[in-house]
C-alpha cells in the first residue's frame, strides 16, 4: 500500500512539472550567445576543477569540470562581467562582449590567496548547476591521476579515514572509519550500482576507476539524501554518463596505464560533444588486464583481473530542461586466491566471472521566478550476474555458486530556494525493487526486496553560521518466493522494516580561515536478504554462511566534532567521532565447521551492540613557494558492548575481544616539490600493529613504506599531455594489510613501477 502512495506522488510531481515545462518553453526567449573557456592555476599551469563561474547581472552560472573547462549558454548580446572564483584563489572579473551568435572563448589564470570567509554559493538557472547537498571533499585532477589504482578501493586508500578490505586486488572495497559493506554507500553518478559488493568480501565493485572524472566524499545530513545507513558516509564516483549540458565542441581524453608488479596494463577513452543543435553525447571505453601479484615472498596465484567497461549516453537539452539516457556494460573476470591452511576447501582458489548491464534515464527541469528551483527525476535498471567457479584438485572446474540480481530504482528530488531562515534545500522520494536469485550449491532462497523512502534536506547560513539538517523515512520488505522452514537457519518468512533517520550539522566561521562545528546522526538499517536467508557454502569467502531470519533492524547514533583551517600556508582538518550501534549485524565465526561441509567454518549472521570511535587529521603546509608538506593520520577503535552496559563516551580499557576486521592506526606523509608544469614527491606510508582482534582473527605487525611520484604536463598541438610516474614500496618491504582476508597466505604487493599517460583535447 505504501508503495502505491509513493508511486502516485511521483506521478503527480512529474505531471505538474512537465505541464509547467511545456508552457514555459513556449514563452521564454532563447539567446544564441555562448561564453566558454578554461580556468588554470597561474603557478602550476594545472586546470582548476569546480571553479565557480557567475554572470552576476544574468544570475547565470556553472562550475568548471575536471579539465578546467566551462560553458555558459543562452547569453544575450551585450557586455557582461564574468566572475571567476575558487576557494583559496583570488577573485577574477573579466569583461566579455557578446554580439549576435558569438561564441566567446576566454582563458583565465587565477592566483592562490588567503581564504578569509565562509563558502560561496553560485545560484543560477544553468542546467550544469551543482547539486544542493554538501560535498565534504573532492578527489580530482592531478591527485586523482597520482592515486589512480586498479579499483576504487585502491584509488582511495590514502584518503583520510579510509582503508581497503580485500580478498585479493579485484574484490577490494573501501572501508571508512571501520564501516564497510552497505554502511558505506558507494554510488555511480549519484545512483546505486546494482551489484553485490556490499554483501561479501569476495564480490567486486562494478565501477572501473579509469574513466572516472572525479570522486566526491559526502557525510552528515547530505548523506541521508542517498540512504538511511550512512554513518560511514557516501562515496560518489562521478563519470557523467548522461550529459547535462551541451558543449560547443567535441572534447575527448585518452589514457594508458601500466604497472610492473602484475604485468598489468589498462587503457581508457572518453568523448563528450554536441550532436546537432539540441543534443549532446558522452561515450567511454576502458580495458584492463593484469596477471598475478608479485609479493616480496613470491607470486600470489589466482589474482589476475580482466575487465571491459563501456558506456554511451545521449541527452536532449533545452535552456530550461534536459532529458537523457545512458547504457553501460561491464564484464570482469578475476581470481580469489586459495592457500593451504586458509582455504582448505579449494586450495587452488576460485575464479569469479561477473557482468552488469546498466540503464539510466534522467530528467532535469530548472524553474524560473518560482520558489521551486530544480526538479531531478531519475531511474536506473541494473542486470547483474556473477558466477563463482571452483577448481578442485584433479577435477574439472565446477560452478559452485551463481548469483543474479535485477534492480530498479526511481528517484525524484525537488530543489527549492529560500524561505524564512532556510536558504535552500530539497525533498524527494526514492523507490527500489530488487529481484534476487541464486544457484549452485547455495540454498539461499529466491527473494524480492521492495523499498521506499521520503527525505528532506535543508540548509541555512545566518551570519557566520552554517546549519544543515535532514530527515528520512524508510520502509523495506524482504519476501522469499517460497515460505519454508530450514533446519539450518530457522523459518524463512517475509520480513518488514521501517523507521526514520536524521542528522543535524552546525558550524561557524571563527575568522582567520577557521571553521569549527559538529554533527549528530541517527541511522537506520534494515537487514538485507543475504543476512536473513543465506544458507550454504560461499566458496569465495572460505566459509559456510548461515543467515538469521529473526534479525532486527540496526540503529546507530553518530556524533562528530571538527575544526577546519584554510590559510595562505596551512590547510588543516581535524575530526573526532563516535558511533554507537544497537543490533549491529555481522557474520560471526561459530568456532566449528559446518555439519554439511566439514572443510568450511560456519559463519552465522548475529547481532550485538558496538561502539566505534576515533580521530582523523589531515594537513597541507606550504614550506615555500615550491615545496609542500602533506600528512594524514587516521585511527578507529571498535568494541562490543554488553547488553546490560550503557554506551560510554569513549573506551580506553583492554577488552577481551574487539570488533573483527578493524583497521589499525595509519598515516601518510608527503613532501612535494612543484614548479610550473612539474611536480615530484616522496611519500611515507605507515601503519601500526593491530592486536585488538576477536578470538578467531590473526594480529598483524606495523610497517613503514616509501613511495615516489613524478608528474609532468605540457601543451603540444592543442593537446594537454599529462604523465604520472609512481614507484610504490620502493624498498620492497614485506607487509600485511590487516583488513585482507588472505593476509596469512601471502603479504601485500612488492615494489611496483606505475606509469599513467593521459591526453586531453
Amino acid at each position: 500500500m505504501m508503495l502505491k502512495y509513493f508511486s502516485f506522488a511521483l506521478f503527480l510531481i512529474l505531471y505538474v512539472t512537465v505541464s509547467h515545462a511545456t508552457f514555459a518553453s513556449e514563452t521564454e526567449t532563447v539567446y544564441p550567445g555562448i561564453i566558454q573557456g578554461n580556468v588554470i592555476d597561474t603557478e602550476t599551469g594545472e586546470p582548476l576543477t569546480r571553479a565557480s563561474i557567475l554572470i552576476l547581472e544574468l544570475q547565470r552560472g556553472t562550475v568548471t569540470d575536471d579539465d578546467g573547462y566551462f560553458e555558459v549558454r543562452n547569453i544575450q548580446p551585450g557586455e557582461h562581467l564574468v566572475h571567476i572564483r575558487h576557494i583559496g584563489y583570488e577573485l577574477i572579473v573579466k569583461q566579455v562582449i557578446v554580439t549576435g551568435r558569438d561564441t566567446v572563448s576566454i582563458t583565465v589564470e587565477i592566483t592562490k590567496t588567503v581564504f578569509r570567509g565562509p563558502g560561496i554559493e553560485v545560484v543560477g538557472s544553468s542546467i550544469n548547476e551543482d547539486i544542493t547537498t554538501y560535498v565534504e571533499r573532492v578527489l580530482s585532477g592531478h591527485r586523482l591521476r597520482q592515486q589512480l589504482g586498479r579499483t576504487i578501493a585502491e584509488t582511495l586508500e590514502d584518503e583520510p579515514g579510509l582503508a581497503q578490505r580485500s580478498m585479493g586486488p579485484a574484490p577490494a572495497r573501501p572501508v571508512m572509519r571501520g564501516l564497510g559493506g552497505d554502511r558505506l554507500l558507494i554510488l555511480e553518478d549519484g545512483g546505486r550500482t546494482g551489484d553485490l559488493s556490499g554483501t561479501s568480501a569476495d564480490h567486486a565493485l562494478a565501477i572501473e576507476p579509469m574513466t572516472a572524472e572525479h570522486i566526491e566524499f559526502i557525510r552528515g545530513p547530505s548523506a541521508l539524501v542517498y540512504g538511511s545507513n550512512t554513518l560511514g558516509g557516501v562515496i560518489n564516483v562521478i563519470r557523467g554518463q548522461i550529459p547535462v549540458d551541451r558543449p560547443n565542441r567535441m572534447r575527448w581524453s585518452g589514457s594508458l596505464q601500466g604497472e610492473t608488479v602484475n604485468k598489468g596494463a589498462a587503457t581508457g577513452f572518453r568523448a563528450y560533444g554536441p550532436a546537432g543543435d539540441r543534443f549532446a553525447y558522452r561515450a567511454d571505453l576502458s580495458l584492463r588486464s593484469s596477471g598475478d601479484i608479485n609479493t616480496p615472498n613470491g607470486r600470489l596465484s589466482n589474482t589476475g583481473i580482466t575487465t571491459l567497461n563501456t558506456s554511451l549516453g545521449v541527452s536532449y537539452i533545452q535552456p530550461r530542461f534536459m532529458l537523457g539516457v545512458s547504457g553501460s556494460l561491464l564484464d570482469s573476470d578475476y581470481g580469489v586466491p586459495g592457500g593451504e591452511g586458509v582455504a582448505d576447501a579449494h586450495p587452488n582458489g576460485v575464479d569469479i566471472d561477473l557482468f552488469r548491464r546498466y540503464l539510466e534515464i534522467k530528467f532535469r527541469y530548472n524553474f524560473e521566478d518560482s520558489w521551486f528551483r530544480r526538479l531531478d527525476i531519475g531511474s536506473t535498471y541494473a542486470y547483474y550476474v556473477h558466477e563463482e567457479v571452483e577448481k578442485p584438485m584433479d577435477m574439472d572446474p565446477i560452478i559452485g555458486a551463481r548469483f543474479g540480481v535485477l534492480t530498479t530504482h526511481i528517484r525524484s528530488d525537488l530543489h527549492h530556494n529560500g524561505y524564512s531562515f532556510v536558504e535552500k534545500g530539497l525533498f524527494g522520494i526514492w523507490l527500489e525493487h530488487r529481484d534476487y536469485d541464486s544457484a549452485g550449491v547455495t540454498f539461499t532462497p529466491a527473494s524480492v526486496e521492495r523499498a521506499a523512502a521520503f527525505y528532506l534536506y535543508q540548509e541555512s547560513n545566518p551570519g557566520l553560521w552554517n546549519l544543515q539538517g535532514a530527515i528520512r523515512f524508510d520502509y523495506r520488505q524482504v519476501e522469499p518466493r517460497v515460505i519454508r522452514p530450514s533446519i539450518i537457519i530457522g523459518d524463512i518468512i517475509t520480513r518488514e522494516f521501517g523507521d526514520y533517520s536524521g542528522s543535524l550539522m552546525v558550524s561557524r566561521y571563527l575568522g582567520s580561515g577557521i571553521v569549527a562545528g559538529g554533527s549528530v546522526m541517527r541511522s537506520f538499517r534494515a537487514p538485507g536478504l543475504e543476512e536473513l536467508y543465506s544458507e550454504g557454502p560461499h566458496l569465495g569467502t572460505y566459509t559456510y554462511e548461515a543467515g538469521n531470519p529473526q534479525l532486527k533492524a540496526e540503529y546507530g547514533l553518530g556524533t562528530e566534532l571538527f575544526v577546519r583551517m584554510s590559510r595562505e600556508k596551512l590547510r588543516l582538518n581535524a575530526v573526532i567521532f563516535r558511533n554507537g550501534m544497537n543490533n549491529f549485524i555481522f557474520p560471526q565465526n561459530q568456532g566449528r565447521p559446518s555439519t554439511r561441509r566439514d572443510d568450511l567454518p560456519k559463519y552465522q549472521f548475529s547481532e550485538s551492540r558496538v561502539l566505534m570511535h576515533g580521530a582523523e587529521l589531515d594537513f597541507e603546509f606550504k614550506l615555500n613557494r615550491h615545496v609542500i608538506s602533506r600528512g594524514i593520520v587516521s585511527y578507529v577503535r571498535g568494541d562490543f558492548i554488553d547488553e546490560e552496559e550503557s554506551f560510554p563516551l569513549l573506551l580506553f580499557d583492554n577488552r577481551p575481544f574487539s570488533v573483527p576486521m578493524m583497521p589499525p592506526l595509519t598515516g601518510r606523509f608527503d613532501l612535494e616539490y612543484n614548479r610550473s608544469s612539474f611536480r615530484a614527491g616522496i611519500v611515507t606510508r605507515m601503519a601500526g600493529s593491530q592486536n585488538r582482534i576477536d578470538e578467531f582473527e590473526k594480529s598483524t605487525d606495523g610497517y613503514i613504506l616509501f613511495d615516489f611520484y613524478l608528474q609532468y604536463h605540457l601543451d603540444r598541438f592543442n593537446l594537454l599531455h599529462t604523465i604520472t610516474f609512481n614507484v610504490e614500496n620502493i624498498t620492497d618491504n614485506e607487509y600485511r594489510n590487516h583488513l585482507s582476508r588472505i593476509k596469512m597466505i601471502m603479504p601485500e604487493q612488492g615494489r611496483n613501477f606505475k606509469l599513467l599517460y593521459r591526453v586531453y583535447f
